[in-house]
């Protein structure tokens, strides 16, 4: 279910290291909560040149929006955070000042994935027990 929406100025990010933002930002996420790597979404949204103001001035900023269940505590959100700008400025190159990055909550009893209404935080092993049928049939293995 996370969803990570990535918003940068047009050409700033090849290939490789849209690529590899993906892969740090999947880390970050299973390492901080504990999912599974299977649901996590990353887009990347390029901005183009005039489509983008800061203080009323074209600006060069980026954003890094994430949208997570709910129900993780207040260190881990920060922790991700955290973990996220830092990660981002080191990939990326960019400065810390032109980032912006915010965690948004699901509840999860009102998002549904292949189907199946996701589990709470903590109750994925259970949920892909249950679940490990209809699963399997849409070829989804944890």
């Amino acid at each position: 279910m996370p969803v990570y929406q990535c918003y940068v100025p047009k050409g700033l990010l090849d290939h490789s290291v849209k690529a590899k933002l993906a892969d740090e930002i999947t880390t970050i996420h299973t390492n901080a909560t504990g999912a599974p790597e299977l649901y996590v979404n990353v887009l990347f949204h390029e901005i183009p040149d005039g489509d983008h103001f800061v203080a009323r001035k074209p600006s060069t900023h980026s954003y890094l929006f994430g949208l997570i269940r709910h129900g993780r505590d207040l260190e881990t959100r920060q922790t991700m955070l955290r973990d996220f700008s830092r990660m981002w400025t080191r990939v990326t190159g960019q400065s810390e000042a032109e980032l912006l990055v915010a965690l948004s909550e699901a509840d999860p009893a009102n998002a549904m994935e292949a189907g199946l209404i996701l589990p709470e935080p903590g109750q994925e092993r259970e949920w892909f027990g249950e679940n490990a049928g209809r699963l399997a049939e849409l070829g989804v293995t944890p």
